[in-house]
Order: C-alpha cells, then structure tokens, then sequence
C-alpha cells in the first residue's frame, strides 16, 4: 500500500513538472531559437530575470591594426622555424656535395699519389669540421636557434618517448643542417681511419669504405669481418698498442 502511494506521488509531481515547462515555454518562446545556441543572442544567463530579458555581449573584435601586427608576427615566427637563413643553406649543400669526390678517391683510387698527399693530413677532415662549426654558430644566432633546448632534453628523457621527441626535432632546418653535416663529418673521419689501416696492413678497403659512406657504423664493422677473414687480425690503435708496449 505504501508503494502504491510513493508511485502516485511520483506520476502526479512528473505531470506537474511537464506542465509547468510547458507553460513557460509558452510564456517565453524567446528561448526557443533555431539559431546556433553559440550566439549571444539566444543564449541566457543562469540568473536571467523573465521580466528584464538579457543578452550577453560580443566578444570585443580587434582593432584592424592590432590582428595584422598579430598575423604578421605570427607568419614571421612559422617562417624561422620552416626556413633557414641562406647562408646555413649555402652551408648544408656544401656539407652534402663537398665529400663526395672525396669519398670516390678512398674508394676507386685508394693508393694514388692524389689520394694519399689528401689523407695523409686531416684538411679534409678539418674542412669538413670548419664547415659544421660555421653552421653551428650560423644557426645559434638566429631567432629560432638550432632548436628549442627543451624538445632537445626530451630526446634523452628515458621516462618519454625519445624517438618522437628526435622526430619531433626534425621540423627544424637548422637542426637537420648541423645533424646532418655532424654524420658527414665523422662518417668521413672512420672512412679515413679504414683507408689508413687497410694501406698500412694490406687489408682491401674498398667495399668497408663505401658503405660506410653509405651507412656508416656498419662499414667499420665489414672492415673487421674482412681483416679476420684475411688472417690480419682486427686493427690495434697505434696509441693504445704503444701505451701497452710501455707497460
């Protein structure tokens, strides 16, 4: 009996409640517009008052002068970051074609006079060096430097995901630059340590160097697969050889 009068309670405040906003609905159709409910216009504060309608304002628009100061700033910043200054460009085609013909010395001509009065010195080396340097201090001087420093320490948060944080840095030109003349530089220094042991030793050279032009790591790797299939044994550093020889 005691349910049956809660359920009664219950269907006659439901049909009071429907009738009620039904009639306000009737009295106020203001609030009902097929307009986009975003507008000012049709949207009602919580403390609207039926007799003293309100709106809420506009969002104030800038002054024209003030949102093209705004788009110019903004276009300039993406612009450093997408582009960089023609000099690091210069730079980066000098970093990519200078070592080539280098390279083909090493790897078609490794004992000709030419190639050996070039390696027997680091010039080479320190060209290349010189080169990566000037794109370095190039690009630390711009507005938009290499790259952010704190997208950088992500790259050795081990608790992230250091591969998206390098990917991440690939947006940057000048970082690509200097990262990119960094690889030449050193892949071309372990091409030379390669050409060097194999004249010194009598180790063929040329396929180790070649990839590691290619590739890199893996050319100093062929280099000590080709030194112990020949019976040469893998190549001891002349300074650490000496310091042992001491001992």
């Amino acid at each position: 009996m005691a349910c049956a009068s809660r359920l009664i309670v219950l269907l006659l405040a439901t049909t009071t409640g429907a009738i009620a906003f039904s009639s306000s609905l009737s009295n106020h159709p203001s609030r009902i517009s097929t307009k986009s409910p975003f507008k000012p216009s049709t949207i009602l504060p919580a403390n609207h008052n039926d007799n003293s309608p309100t709106k809420l304002s506009a969002i104030p628009s800038l002054p024209l002068e003030d949102l093209t100061t705004l788009t110019t700033a903004l276009s300039t910043t993406a612009s450093s970051l997408t582009t960089s200054p023609p000099s690091v460009q210069t730079a980066f085609t000098l970093a990519t074609f200078l070592p080539q013909p280098l390279w083909l010395l090493l790897i078609l001509l490794p004992k000709s006079p030419l190639t050996k009065s070039l390696f027997s010195t680091y010039v080479p080396i320190t060209i290349c060096s010189l080169l990566h340097l000037f794109i370095v201090v190039t690009s630390i001087t711009q507005p938009s430097g290499t790259a952010p420093l704190a997208e950088f320490a992500d790259v050795f948060d081990p608790s992230g995901n250091p591969q998206n944080a390098m990917m991440g840095m690939m947006k940057y030109p000048n970082f690509v630059t200097e990262e990119w003349s960094h690889v030449l530089t050193w892949d071309l220094f372990v091409g030379r340590w390669i050409w060097l042991d194999g004249l010194r030793r009598g180790v063929f050279t040329a396929h180790s160097v070649l990839l590691c032009n290619l590739i890199g790591p893996p050319g100093l790797l062929l280099h000590f697969g080709t030194c112990l299939v020949t019976g040469k044994g893998l190549p001891v550093d002349d300074v650490v050889e000496a310091d042992v020889m001491e001992e």
